[in-house]
């Protein structure tokens, strides 16, 4: 296959959105045909995010000529509910090339889960099943041979990164999961969730045992192990803008080696890295590695993780998954360390 790979971005100007375009700049494989909007149709992107002045030049067209597009992969980074009536309308005019949904339409394989996690009927039942779920850790082999992949959710890579290594060894009858993520996980759009003087030198507990991101674990769960994990977890919105610092508590059913159990599963897994203790959230911010510690006090546990929600959460993600999809070494374009300061 060509090692240029041209795509065209539908939704740039939300968070995931323009993180994934500031990541693709610096690949050397991708090409940027083009990027589609809705309100923003007919903008330059540099109008909403001045750090693109001289970085990226064109204008955003309108989402309805996505229907005309040849580019070898569309990449839609569009709130819930949003991306299922393009991709739709996509796959009806013909369109021959690769899709990677990073928002959460095509997540899920059963269609009634969307009314029970999401609130809303999927409005095109028929096409969740031509989606891979792409958390690469655990799926990479069926990721390589998939044209449409579905991007996992922040909190989702996390948890599952977490505990799903332990579900496969029946390490606990429980886990207890406490999750914080920054005020970006929220979306660009303004709310009462993102403002800065509620978000400010505050912490919230919100859908608690409710999360709709617990479902991709139950999914994965089902498929990797046929087990229904028991898993209370609570997320909190934390005082920061990037990142996601989660961990989980249990208690061993049986006598297993932790360490082991974590290294052979993450094995050929470049961007998981163990640390002594449990890790740092600015150790990971700004990067696409995912860091897991844990400390152990008899069948006591408790494993941390930490991730930016933006980039192994989002978008560094969705490129890991472009970059297996079409082929290449699943690191390109994403070696680049967290921030050092």
């Amino acid at each position: 296959m060509n090692s240029q790979i041209t795509l065209s971005l539908v939704g740039a100007s939300g968070f995931s959105g323009i993180e994934f375009l500031r990541l693709m700049l610096q690949h050397p494989n991708l090409t940027l045909e083009k990027i589609y909007g809705f309100s923003s149709a007919g903008t330059f992107l540099e109008d909403i995010y001045p750090a693109l002045k001289k970085v990226y030049t064109q204008k955003i067209t309108s989402v309805e000529s996505v229907l005309n597009d040849d580019s070898d992969l569309i990449v839609f980074t569009l709130p819930h509910g949003k991306s299922a009536e393009w991709i739709h309308k996509l796959l009806e005019s013909g369109y021959k090339g690769k899709i990677l949904d990073v928002g959460s339409d095509y997540r899920l394989h059963n269609p009634e889960d969307y009314q029970t996690y999401y609130g809303y009927e999927h409005a095109y039942p028929k096409t969740i099943q031509k989606f891979q779920y792409g958390l690469p850790e655990f799926f990479k082999k069926e990721i390589l041979k998939s044209s449409y992949v579905a991007n996992p959710g922040c909190f989702a890579t996390a948890m599952q990164i977490a505990l799903l290594p332990l579900i496969q060894h029946n390490c606990a009858a429980s886990y207890h999961v406490t999750g914080m993520t920054g005020s970006s996980g929220s979306g660009a759009k303004l709310s009462q969730a993102v403002h800065f003087s509620h978000r400010f030198g505050n912490v919230k507990a919100y859908k608690v045992l409710k999360h709709q991101h617990m479902s991709e674990l139950f999914q994965s769960s089902k498929s990797l192990t046929n087990n229904n994990p028991d898993v209370l977890f609570t997320p909190l919105s934390g005082p920061f803008v990037r990142g996601i610092w989660m961990t989980a508590s249990f208690t061993l059913s049986k006598d297993v080696p932790i360490g082991s159990i974590y290294e052979s599963a993450y094995k050929n897994s470049p961007f998981v890295r163990f640390s002594q203790n449990l890790p740092e959230l600015n150790h990971v911010v700004g990067s696409n590695f995912v860091d897991i510690g844990w400390q152990q006090d008899g069948p006591h546990v408790v494993v941390g993780i930490a991730l930016d929600n933006l980039i192994k959460g989002a978008s560094g993600q969705a490129i890991q998954n472009i970059n297996l999809m079409f082929g290449l070494n699943e690191t390109t374009g994403l070696t680049q360390p967290g921030y050092i300061l």
